[in-house]
């Protein structure tokens, strides 16, 4: 790593740069998939449930005349002495990935290449990064990461922080490229169509990273990505917007190009995508979503309590009728809703925790993930209780003073909570709720996997995989200790689905359902263990030696783009 002296002597001018860009492994949460990959995996070698979006996008502004590699950790290992060919190496990472972005940036201190830091952790948590690499990035890089390559390779000054004086034009961003990815490590790829958030959530960092109003690239754009995408072999999509109806006007216009590009190629992806409850108020953006081939929507319904979301300034799901009413509505016509909830704000008090259960039984979402308020650096949260006097470190999982509890209180009815709602009982209720309660889930799923299947033998290979993963099942669940627990609720599960007849669950769908349903289990049980992890130091914190261990700490608990 170079030294602050070094930076002023660079390469020779028009020298070709070895790059190296490294995706570090996440920790296991809630949307990793970690504990069901292996079940879809029979190989050996290591997979995840979603490529990283940051590291193509980067890739792609890469000048041809360099060479540019990606190494992410969570598909492979990093040889750290492989790494001493590169001239740059660049480390990215969001908050979940904290831990390992430290370390790694550590480790490459003793390697020659200049290194290189940004994404979304980095963007909140700039001076932290400040000692652990040469070069920081802030925010947004479509302008500021091709200078610095050209500065480097031309001989000519290079700067210690590089942050974009305007917001990225969308409609000038490249296609990814996918074709550096290891492919077949991957379950699916991300597209990003927009940035920005039209909203006002008072926890959420989107609109300071991003800003409130949406930039939208050209649907010509993402169609071609899609064709990059397919052309590597994926066939699902996560659309990765922080809030794909930010802008409607122009998602529309893209859903009706994608409706005639999945019907000229036989329907090859099937997407999923983030969204704020006010979709419910749009019927026909919702059928346009279905028609698309989108399969599940992610949803911040975040707590039932008026007050709380009032306070936290989440005005859309206060607005029109009650937020059942709207899940309802959204999945009526096809989608599957996922969704996200924090506990913790000012206005909660003991009793949030039986009052989100219940509501949370009653939503029937089985898939979701319950978070402790986390006041983010550059968050009006975070600026709000910095002026009222309460942040305080001396709790590493809560640096707030809560008003109508206390932290201790907090933390044991969050962990409860936990255990509640993912207890199989309570979960297998909320998956039958949601799926045979549910008419437009369930003929959008048969039409779905139909497609897929095509023909008998489809169905044969199909139902042959999933007995397979049935007794893979089975013998991790005897490993651990808890297949006599889980083979009585196997047991109730499987009579509760042959009463529906035929609106109950395929043999391979209650299969992937058990599956997904051990990750989220499992992840509970990782999280019980452990602690629920720590949030940033505040953006003043004292000097560090840059040769002694660095905390850099930030919640895990609410991976970025996942705040609606």
């Amino acid at each position: 790593m170079m030294s602050s002296t070094e930076l002023s002597k660079p390469p020779a001018p028009n020298r070709r740069l070895s790059i190296c860009l490294i995706n570090p492994r996440s920790k296991p949460s809630y949307w990793t998939f970690d504990f069901a990959m292996p079940f879809f995996n029979l190989g050996r070698k290591p997979q995840c449930s979603m490529a990283n979006g940051s590291v193509i996008a980067v890739a792609a502004l890469v000048p041809a005349a360099h060479e540019v590699v990606i190494l992410d950790e969570n598909v492979e290992p990093i040889d750290f002495e492989s790494l001493r060919r590169f001239d740059v190496i660049g480390v990215t990472g969001m908050i979940v990935q904290r831990d390992r972005m430290r370390e790694i940036l550590l480790k490459l201190r003793s390697l020659p290449a200049m290194v290189v830091a940004g994404g979304p952790f980095v963007t909140v948590s700039d001076t932290a990064f400040e000692p652990l690499c040469d070069v920081r990035f802030i925010g947004e890089a479509e302008q500021t990461w091709p200078a610095f390559l050209d500065a480097l390779a031309s001989g000519a000054r290079v700067e210690r922080r590089y942050e974009q004086a305007e917001k990225t034009d969308m409609t000038t961003v490249p296609v990814p490229r996918f074709d550096l990815l290891r492919r077949h490590r991957y379950a699916s790829a991300p597209v990003q169509f927009s940035r920005g958030c039209p909203f006002l959530c008072e926890f959420c960092d989107i609109i300071t990273i991003f800003g409130r109003r949406p930039r939208v690239k050209r649907a010509a754009q993402v169609l071609a990505e899609l064709d990059a995408l397919t052309a590597q072999g994926f066939n699902d999509c996560f659309l990765v917007d922080d809030n794909f109806i930010g802008n409607k006007l122009e998602a529309k216009r893209l859903l009706r190009c994608l409706i005639e590009w999945q019907k000229a190629r036989g329907y090859p992806l099937t997407f999923t995508t983030e969204a704020s409850i006010n979709l419910a108020n749009d019927t026909e953006f919702i059928d346009l979503m279905v028609q698309s081939n989108f399969r599940s929507v992610f949803i911040g319904i975040e707590t039932p309590r008026i007050d709380s979301l009032k306070e936290t300034r989440k005005l859309q799901n206060v607005h029109g009728d009650s937020l059942l009413e709207k899940i309802d509505r959204i999945r009526e016509r096809g989608l599957v809703v996922t969704a996200g909830f924090i506990v913790g704000f000012d206005n909660d008090d003991e009793s949030i925790f039986d009052e989100q259960f219940e509501f949370i039984q009653a939503s029937g979402i089985a898939n979701l993930s319950i978070s402790l308020l986390t006041p983010l650096p550059t968050t009006p949260l975070y600026d709000r209780l910095v002026q009222e006097g309460r942040l305080d470190y001396g709790d590493p999982e809560i640096p707030y003073l809560p008003i109508k509890m206390s932290r201790e209180q907090l933390k044991v009815g969050f962990r409860q909570l936990l255990s509640r709602v993912f207890d199989p009982d309570a979960y297998f209720d909320r998956a039958f709720e949601g799926f045979s309660g549910s008419t437009g889930v369930r003929l959008k799923g048969a039409a779905i996997a139909a497609r897929n299947l095509q023909g008998p033998s489809g169905h044969l290979r199909s139902s042959a995989g999933a007995a397979v993963r049935a007794v893979r099942l089975g013998c991790v669940m005897a490993r651990d200790g808890e297949l006599r627990r889980h083979l009585r609720v196997c047991l109730r599960v499987v009579r509760r689905n042959a009463a529906l007849g035929p609106n109950g669950f395929t043999f391979e769908a209650l299969v992937n359902l058990w599956v997904t349903y051990w990750h989220f289990a499992s992840v509970t049980r990782y999280l019980s263990g452990t602690d629920f992890g720590t949030v940033p130091q505040p953006l003043t914190q004292p000097p560090i030696e840059t040769k002694s261990p660095i905390t850099i700490s930030a919640s895990e608990s609410m991976p970025a783009g996942q705040t609606h």
